[in-house]
């Protein structure tokens, strides 16, 4: 068998008691066995628990490390809404990329492995943030899935202009469309 790596002596979920080794090839788990006999580079896990990754399902990368830039004194989701709306306008494609890159670095070395972020779209912020996170997700690709979702968080029909951004997003690459009721 024709492996890159070995992980060897890994304990498994369901089957306590018991060690396995785990081949990888092209980056996939590609054998789990009592002992793979295989010329490879390997690592002695000595036991500990192998699991599957993460998977963050709701996440504002574009909004992310925005603490310093906003006031809030009632702590409401409208008084929020309102300072990212303000805070928006200051958004550059550069900014956006180093604060999602600051949050999606910590959530890989934490262990996720997929993930869903909502990016934010509306004729004032255009497609800022679009780019900067389809950058970001080809930068990380080796390391996450990372799935965008165009959210129109200004409102979709009473927000002319929109609907057209919404759709270039989702021919530039964005994967679905979100929303809030």
């Amino acid at each position: 068998m024709s492996l890159d790596h070995i992980f060897r002596n890994a304990r498994i979920a369901g089957r306590e008691g018991e060690t396995r080794d785990i081949g990888i090839k092209d980056g996939r788990f590609a054998a789990i066995e009592v002992k793979i006999e295989a010329d490879a580079p390997s690592e002695d896990l000595g036991g500990r628990l192998v699991v599957p990754g993460f998977c963050e399902t709701h996440i504002h990368l574009d909004k992310s490390c925005l603490l310093g830039r906003c006031t809030c004194e009632k702590g409401t989701l409208d008084e929020a809404i309102a300072a990212v709306a303000a805070a928006k306008k200051t958004f550059t494609e550069e900014d956006v990329y180093a604060r999602a890159t600051r949050t999606l670095e910590k959530a890989i070395v934490q262990g996720t492995q997929r993930m869903r972020t909502h990016v934010e779209v509306d004729p004032r912020i255009g497609l800022t943030s679009v780019r900067a996170l389809l950058k970001l997700r080809q930068a990380y690709a080796w390391a996450i899935d990372l799935k965008l979702c165009v959210f129109p968080q200004e409102g979709l029909l009473d927000d002319p202009g929109c609907e057209e951004i919404m759709v270039e997003a989702l021919e530039m690459g964005c994967d679905v469309v979100g929303g809030a009721p």
